[in-house]
């Protein structure tokens, strides 16, 4: 199963103007990372290397959540992540389609995901506040090889709360058969080409998506740890932070609506109307709750959706 994944491995690409890289779990936590628990938000505790107090199991009540460092100059330095340390972290599982595939899924993790820009009509770039803005990013491909012959079928691209699948003869191979997975500007939205898309009310209108090569890239097969592995004669150990089921971040620090409020007074009448159109969803797009870990998402057991 490694050997599969070293022959597909992706190569990252963020876009040029990325200010929020994806950087390793231990970096995060190593650099003051904070572990929160509801009643007790005047005494954090840091988190130990990999994650080994972290609390274990459910949390259907929101008690625990992390958070980056207190101090506003630790908040901004580990806020923009390291990609020197950025590990992608791989989990092997049977695939779901009569047993005929196995689904490799590559996780990268980012410590923050910046704010959202929108595109209203004729103005290309309308920043949305603290729109978007979370601690913590988790996102992933899977790329679903065939078992009869190990060839690469096709690769979900996970993109904020949904994803799509691409056939592997649309993806952009380089060194033999490794691709290049693209992660859009400030919410690392994961595509198989540059380019923009608009998730939003259409005409020209919504949150804007960018995706570009630049030289800030991760080689996962350099830098990979295998999390899990179902099905396998050899089992995995599994780090301790793989089974936090609470937050990685806190719960929406922001009112949508209010930071929306200071960019359309500043738009022409029917501009604002584009721009109330695109209120409606982008709560939709990027959640109200503070974002959870790879196990906890339906599709680390469950098929892509």
């Amino acid at each position: 199963m490694e050997d599969l994944f070293r022959a597909y491995a992706p190569y990252v690409y963020l876009h040029p103007d990325e200010e929020h890289l994806p950087s390793s779990v231990d970096w995060f936590f190593s650099n003051g990372a904070l572990l929160y628990k509801k009643g007790e938000e005047s005494q954090p505790a840091r988190i130990e290397p990999g994650g080994a107090n972290l609390p274990k199991g459910g949390d259907p009540d929101g008690s625990y959540w992390i958070d980056l460092p207190a101090d506003k100059g630790g908040r901004d330095r580990v806020s923009r992540g390291d990609i020197a340390s950025a590990e992608a972290y791989v989990h092997f599982k049977p695939g779901v389609e009569n047993g005929m595939f196995t689904d490799i899924q590559v996780w990268m993790f980012y410590p923050f995901n910046g704010h959202a820009t929108a595109k209203i009509g004729f103005i290309k770039r309308v920043p949305l506040g603290r729109v978007g803005e979370h601690v913590s990013d988790w996102e992933h491909v899977t790329l679903r090889v065939r078992n009869v012959d190990g060839v690469l079928d096709r690769v979900y691209f996970s993109q904020h709360s949904g994803g799509k699948w691409v056939d592997a003869s649309l993806l952009q191979f380089e060194s033999g058969n490794r691709f290049a997975w693209y992660s859009s500007r400030n919410g690392h939205a994961g595509n198989n080409e540059a380019g923009l898309y608009l998730q939003g009310p259409g005409n020209g209108v919504g949150i804007r998506n960018d995706w570009a090569k630049s030289n800030k890239v991760v080689d996962t097969v350099a830098r990979f740890v295998v999390v899990a592995s179902e099905g396998e004669g050899e089992a995995v150990v599994e780090p301790p932070w793989l089974s936090y089921e609470s937050k990685w971040g806190p719960t929406k620090q922001y009112d949508t609506a209010a930071e929306v409020r200071r960019v359309r007074k500043f738009l022409l009448g029917k501009l604002k109307k584009a721009l109330d159109k695109l209120v409606k969803i982008i709560d939709e797009v990027y959640g109200t709750d503070g974002p959870t870990g790879p196990k906890v998402k339906n599709n680390w057991n469950g098929n892509e959706a």
